[in-house]
């Protein structure tokens, strides 16, 4: 029996450049041509086309191409995000591959100097809710793209809020960590005055798990959320990397200290100061980080202020004072003609 195949996904593209029934069947055909396509009906009124295919033959990347490729441009949505988070290349790199792995999504560019993402998908196969909350589960904070002062606002309270919370974290994380560190280095001559200070029960490896683990799943627990939620998207970043030697530090010690005859190198072999004190650094280094982005961005916004609202000019002889901001450029003409394919001649 004849018919759709079950695999088949239908999806609606928007197309500027047809103004005319000979518009609509050049598109047809060039989409009907493709392998996989199974169904490709062009609407002029709408300027769109409704396609129905076969994703394991043909993605949406190859369709959209073959539209541009006859001279019409594929006009998917735009999405402008403000990314907080994103500190360097590779973190802009981990939103572009984990956003770009959501079906729909056509095209990813995020910039680490402004903090911004643009996404151009297509809305019958993901939502925009769907891209933010992807770049949430990445550790980065999205929100939609503000300019000026506003921008300058939503950044100092996100920057603020991050400093409130490592703060916090490194009040928890350094005295126990400094405690732990006491306790497994009481062997040694700078160590010994203020470990015989500290009661005997103290002084053992129990007392170490006691004092790790709340160090481990509380400010530890961030890398340790965010690295599992990057790799369901498919992405590995600095994140793992914490977690990863946080982890293994405060394993082989639990069980060094629960089974210390199983062959992981015995009671003597427990590293919980390595978790807490690898864990208390990187806090310390998230929080001079937002300290110091927190102060850029108030630089920022000083030098804004500077800029004067209104300038004088002379206009046929009288001096008028116009608003020193350029208006905000208006879209582009839309073009009511196919411009014919790249490799064609003529303007």
């Amino acid at each position: 029996m004849g018919g759709i195949e079950v695999s088949s996904q239908a999806v609606t593209l928007k197309v500027d450049g047809m103004s005319c029934a000979s518009c609509v069947a050049t598109l047809e055909g060039a989409l009907r041509s493709i392998p996989g396509v199974q169904v490709a009906v062009v609407s002029l009124a709408g300027g769109s086309v409704r396609l129905q295919f076969d994703p394991g033959q043909v993605g949406l990347a190859a369709l959209t191409k073959a539209i541009a490729d006859v001279g019409y441009e594929p006009a998917p949505e735009r999405l402008v995000l403000t990314v907080l988070g994103m500190r360097s290349a590779h973190c802009a790199g981990v939103v572009e591959q984990g956003v770009r792995n959501l079906p729909g999504v056509l095209q990813v560019e995020a910039n680490a100097n402004n903090g911004t993402a643009t996404v151009l998908y297509v809305p019958d196969l993901v939502r925009a809710s769907e891209i933010k909350q992807a770049i949430r589960d990445l550790g980065y904070e999205p929100a939609e793209r503000l300019e000026g002062e506003a921008a300058l606002d939503r950044e100092r309270e996100a920057r603020q809020g991050e400093v409130r919370r490592q703060g916090l974290w490194m009040a928890v994380a350094w005295p126990v960590s400094a405690l732990i560190m006491l306790i497994t280095f009481r062997d040694y001559r700078l160590f010994e005055p203020a470990a015989a200070l500290l009661p005997s029960w103290l002084l053992t490896n129990y007392a170490l798990l006691a004092l790790a683990t709340p160090i481990v799943f509380g400010p530890g627990w961030q890398f340790f959320s965010k690295s599992f939620r990057g790799l369901r998207h498919g992405v590995a970043d600095m994140n793992l990397l914490y977690a990863t030697g946080i982890g293994a530090a405060y394993l082989i010690g639990v069980l060094n200290t629960l089974w210390p005859d199983a062959g992981f190198g015995g009671e003597k072999a427990v590293f919980f100061e390595s978790a807490a004190l690898l864990t208390a650094f990187i806090i310390l280094g998230r929080f001079l980080e937002a300290l110091t982005r927190g102060r850029t961005s108030e630089a920022i916004r000083r030098l804004m202020n500077l800029q004067p609202k209104v300038a004088r000019v002379v206009r046929n002889g009288e001096e008028v004072a116009p608003p020193a901001r350029p208006r905000p450029a208006g879209p582009p003409p839309r073009r009511c003609a196919p411009r014919g394919p790249p490799w064609a001649g003529g303007s």
